[in-house]
Order: structure tokens, then sequence, then C-alpha cells
């Protein structure tokens, strides 16, 4: 029997990023401020539920947690983020 996976990698989410970012951040680095690895945001692991959660894929510490409100996106980041975003 194959096992059910609870969490989609960090491209699922990818949509909502360039929505808050307006770029594609999926290729950014992200260091884990618990265990210290570094991995592209696309490899983290989403949660999604009442709002999306970002894991990092080492240790599943919280990176990123998203809550979209009626009026704006409620946005916690954890670790070292190295996004590059293009000038408007």
């Amino acid at each position: 029997m194959a096992e059910l996976s609870l969490w989609l990698d960090g491209n699922a989410i990818a949509g909502l990023l360039a929505e808050l970012f307006e770029s594609d951040i999926t290729g950014a680095l992200r260091t884990c401020g618990s265990c210290g690895t570094t991995a592209a945001v696309g490899s983290h692991r989403a949660y999604l539920g009442a709002g999306a959660v970002l894991r990092c894929p080492a240790c599943s510490d919280v990176a990123l947690c998203v809550t979209t409100l009626p009026d704006r996106h409620v946005v916690q980041m954890r670790g070292t983020w190295a996004v590059q975003l293009p000038r408007a």
C-alpha cells in the first residue's frame, strides 16, 4: 500500500509566492536557522490548510507561514533568505 503524503514540494505554492513577491522565488535560497541547511525554496515541504506553511527539507523547522485574509496576506519568514527581485 502506498504511503499517503501530507505535504507537497514548495513549487506547489509558487503562484502564492509570486503574488507576494511579484517574482518567482522558488529558486531562491534559504538557510535554515535551526539546522543550517541551505536549500531552494521550491525544495522545501509545503503544508496547506488554513494557510500555507513551508518547512525545511532537512529538519522540518518552519521556514514560512502565509495566511490569506480578505484584505491582506500575513507573512512570517524564518531563517536567512536570499531573494533577488527584478527592478520595477
